[in-house]
């Protein structure tokens, strides 16, 4: 469907109440096999057939950006954002940023037994040649915004967590991520059974989960995983 066309249809189905949450938006686009390039507090940029880019508003009312659309990925049920840590394990997130025009991406994969605590450690403690001080450079540069999503939890130790660590940044970097820096960080042995794990990057699902670093940082909040990886041997 070309841009024209989509916006149209796409914004009259919002400001009708066909569509009323992020997640079915992100349904109806897929659905239309539109590109999402960008997505904003109160908008979502997509890109149509024709190649050209495109933005439709939004004002979704109660919408933790958690809702997930179909997929054939392995998913669990949809969480609300929380800020209760659990115990004896780590999580896997990402910190994203996408270009302005939607045609770069690139990403920081870590893991974390504090969320809260790590993204305000990202936020406020970069330097050079450390960690993810080379995405936030990437991201200056193109003038974009660091998100970020919390993509697992990982019931082990930190050596059994840093394979699945290695594993999403696999995944990232095959759906076409730069990975800044990561000669330094991303050297990362990977499961031999990624159990519980999906066999590709879910960009759906990481696009409607991710929040602004920022906000996540001001409000204290921690979005909840969206896999779970149970202790397995090796």
């Amino acid at each position: 469907m070309g841009a024209r066309e989509a916006k149209v249809s796409l914004q009259d189905a919002i400001d009708s109440g066909q569509i009323v949450s992020i997640g079915q938006l992100l349904e109806r686009a897929t659905a239309e096999k539109l590109e999402v390039t960008r997505n904003g507090r109160d908008y979502l940029g997509l890109r149509g057939s024709d190649g050209r880019r495109f933005r439709v508003h939004f004002g979704f009312a109660n919408d933790s950006r958690t809702h997930r659309p179909t997929s054939t990925s392995p998913q669990p049920e949809p969480k609300a954002v929380c800020n209760v840590r659990r115990s004896e394990g780590y999580w896997i997130y990402a910190l994203t940023a996408h270009s302005p025009d939607g045609m770069r991406k690139a990403c920081y994969i870590g893991q974390t037994i504090n969320l809260k605590r790590r993204f305000r450690e990202h936020l406020r403690r970069n330097r050079p040649g450390h960690a993810s001080f080379a995405l936030f450079e990437w991201a200056a540069q193109e003038q974009a915004e660091v998100r970020a999503t919390v993509l697992s939890w990982v019931d082990g130790d930190q050596s059994y967590a840093s394979r699945f660590e290695g594993y999403w940044l696999k995944l990232a970097v095959e759906a076409g991520f730069v990975a800044p820096d990561a000669h330094n960080w991303g050297r990362l042995p990977q499961p031999s059974n990624p159990v519980g794990q999906p066999p590709r990057w879910p960009a759906s699902e990481v696009l409607a989960a991710s929040i602004p670093l920022p906000e996540l940082v001001e409000h204290g909040l921690t979005p909840v995983e969206l896999f779970v990886a149970s202790r397995v041997p090796f």
